[in-house]
């Protein structure tokens, strides 16, 4: 599996969807995301997480930012900060 980013946030938006953000992801597996992405949980659990989208951005300081957003497949309290986010094969 090829690591995405770690969690930095966690948020949900006006239309309900659930959205991760990552600091300094890397970005050369972007377009391997496809419709899921693996969510490993510090406690290890390992959830398969629907994409409904995916955006890049730049954080204050200038550095990459990805969001992804997982629409309503889960709830914000399950997604714990430091969660890792892997590519699904």
């Amino acid at each position: 599996m090829k690591r995405i980013m770690e969690v930095g946030d966690v948020f949900e938006s006006k239309e309900n969807e659930i959205i991760i953000v990552g600091i300094e992801p890397v970005l050369d597996y972007l377009n391997e995301i496809k419709n899921k992405v693996l969510l490993h949980t510090s406690d290890d659990k390992q959830l398969e997480l629907e994409v409904k989208s995916v955006r890049i951005s730049n954080s204050p300081t200038d550095k990459k930012m990805l969001g992804i957003c997982l629409g309503e497949s889960i709830v914000p309290k399950h997604i714990l900060l430091g969660a890792t986010v892997y590519v699904l094969p």
